[in-house]
C-alpha cells in the first residue's frame, strides 16, 4: 500500500471548506444571502421577508458576519446588511443557483 502525505496547507483548505459548508448549511442563511443579492436590507425586512422572528434573523446575521459574508452599515439611523463581494460569494454554488422566486420577493420588500 503507498502512503500519502497530506501536507498542512491542504488540512488547513479542507477545514476553511468544510467551515464554509457548515454555514451554508443552514436554509435560512441561503435565503438571507439570496435577498441581500438583491438590494442592502434591514433585520426588520428580512424578518418580515422569511416569515422569522427578528431573534432569529439577527442570530443569522451574526454568523454570516462572522464569517465575513455581509455587512453591516449605518444609514439615516437604519442599519442595513449588504452581501460582502468575496471570492466565496462570487463562486458559490448555492448563491449562484438562486430561484426566480426570490426576484419576485423584491415585490415584497
Amino acid at each position: 500500500m503507498m502512503m500519502i502525505n497530506i501536507s498542512d496547507r491542504t488540512k488547513i483548505l479542507a477545514e476553511h471548506q468544510a467551515e464554509s459548508c457548515r454555514v451554508m448549511g443552514n436554509a435560512q442563511r441561503v435565503l438571507i444571502l439570496w435577498l441581500l443579492l438583491q438590494n442592502k436590507r434591514t433585520a426588520n425586512e428580512l424578518a418580515q421577508a422569511l416569515g422569522a422572528s427578528l431573534a432569529t434573523i439577527h442570530h443569522h446575521l451574526r454568523i454570516l458576519t462572522f464569517h465575513d459574508l455581509v455587512e453591516m452599515n449605518e444609514e439615516d439611523r437604519n442599519y442595513f446588511y449588504t452581501i460582502k463581494d468575496t471570492e466565496f460569494t462570487r463562486n458559490c454554488p448555492a448563491l449562484g443557483n438562486r430561484p426566480d422566486e426570490c426576484e419576485n420577493l423584491k415585490q415584497l420588500l
